[in-house]
């Protein structure tokens, strides 16, 4: 009978252990060394586009960090989501145009604020006030304590049509200037019954009292009417990664072009390079998962490739919502000029990151693609706010099970499974049966 239990226990506790097993770097198609420049107790890394290319899952869950010992140690991701802030009401900023040949305390112009957005005194050495062409705008952003990321102007319904550039400047005196955007695209044109306007100039997010405005080149024919400036969502802007892929047109419709990532990135910035400049199009752009799936709309706009007399002018790059899409379709609205040459998709992302523990002994890996791994991240959250997180480098991928482990297996009868639950079933039912035994017996040596 001790025998016939002890077996039973040795059953039950082989059977959990085998179910419990944990996954080695072998089980992973590949893997790149954390190099670590210091001694921490956690690092962190950012994701390079080879983990978004040779992961199985779109949300990363076939990722792991194992040390030396062939360990898997506690990490956690970080996603772009997370990572943005909330968005804040812009603010209009009071608007100060400076004419053609004026330069604020320079060639002897003196500038004379007397309250934020009440009054302003420009003159120049002989003491008038040009009235000639507007070349440069004035903020004045003094009683504001925000950081800024971006500048949207405003110009009347009916102005001009307008291409050109503009630079923008910080000052906290208005003696020392630095530069923060050196040629932002602007653009105010018509053509067969729509229009594209350029409006926006994003920049680092940066935090200054006085702010300027100048035109590079011919000034458009209309004044601006009014700045708003968006406030950062967080005090330093991210690193972003960027992919450039050439599109392939559909054979059946010539306004169709369809991008393959050969990863999948989460993307929020997207732009369509034209490949022929004086181009104007209006473009719907679509993303999907799979080959099988259908297009699901992500955002619609115009884009421009113009040459003028002060060189080449094409837009801006789009922001839009997290996209972790492969595929990607650009589809040409307006029906005139169409490119002969492909499109090309410009995508950036800020890289996810990867922190993790450094238990065990190093070097540490990190190991991806896995078609059949769930996700295994830990809750750092806890981790005391003082506690030094330290920078950590990726070397080369190198393969680790090989490409073999992206492939989804069909699934198999689970015989293994099958005869390990059928022995932990016969363990019950053993201990039931001993459990009712022992009880027989000592109800019948029970005194009367």
């Amino acid at each position: 009978m001790k025998g016939l239990i002890l077996w039973t226990l040795g059953s039950s506790i082989f059977s959990s252990t085998v179910l419990a097993q944990a996954m080695s770097p072998r089980d992973f198609a590949y893997a790149q060394m954390a190099i670590l420049a210091q001694d921490a107790a956690a690092y962190r890394f950012s994701l390079p586009l080879a983990v978004y290319q040779s992961t199985f899952s779109e949300d990363l869950a076939d990722i792991r960090v194992f040390n030396a010992e062939g360990l898997a140690v506690p990490f956690s991701l970080s996603r772009p989501a997370a990572q943005s802030g909330t968005h804040k009401a812009p603010i209009a900023l009071p608007l100060f145009p400076l004419h053609e040949g004026a330069r604020v305390l320079i060639d002897g112009v003196h500038l004379t604020i007397n309250s934020a957005g009440s009054a302003v005194n420009l003159q120049t050495q002989n003491g008038a006030t040009s009235s000639s062409a507007v070349r440069q705008y004035l903020l004045d952003a003094r009683d504001l304590d925000a950081t800024f990321s971006a500048l949207q102007l405003g110009w009347p319904d009916a102005a001009t049509e307008y291409t050109g550039r503009l630079s923008v400047e910080a000052s906290d005196d208005l003696a020392a200037w630095h530069s923060l955007v050196a040629a932002a695209p602007i653009a105010n044109l018509h053509a067969s019954g729509q229009t594209l306007v350029e409006n926006r100039v994003e920049f680092a997010p940066t935090k200054a009292k006085f702010w300027r405005l100048s035109w590079l080149g011919a000034a458009p024919g209309f004044e601006l009417t009014s700045i708003l400036a968006q406030p950062a969502s967080s005090p330093t802007e991210p690193a972003r990664a960027i992919l450039d892929v050439i599109g392939t047109r559909d054979p059946k419709n010539t306004q169709e072009y369809t991008f393959d990532l050969n990863a999948h990135p989460p993307v929020s910035r997207i732009n369509v390079e034209l490949p022929e400049a004086n181009t104007v199009v209006d473009i719907a752009l679509s993303s999907r998962r799979l080959p099988s799936d259908p297009w699901r709309p992500v955002t619609r706009a115009g884009f421009y490739r113009v040459k003028t007399a002060d060189g080449e002018q094409q837009n801006a790059l789009l922001e839009i919502g997290v996209d972790g899409d492969r595929y990607w379709q650009a589809r040409i609205l307006n029906t005139g000029g169409l490119p002969q040459t492909p499109l090309r998709l410009h995508v950036e992302w800020i890289p996810n990151e990867v922190t993790f523990l450094a238990q065990g002994h190093a070097p540490f890996l990190i190991v991806y693609g896995n078609a059949s791994a769930a996700r295994a991240e830990a809750d750092l959250n806890r981790l005391p706010t003082t506690l030094e997180i330290a920078p950590a480098t990726l070397g080369p991928s190198q393969v680790s099970g090989g490409a073999t482990r992206l492939i989804a297996k069909t699934a198999r009868f689970p015989r293994m499974r099958v005869a390990l639950w059928s022995v932990l079933l016969l363990a019950v039912v053993l201990l039931s049966w001993m459990a009712y035994r022992i009880s027989k017996e000592t109800n019948g040596t029970h005194p009367k």
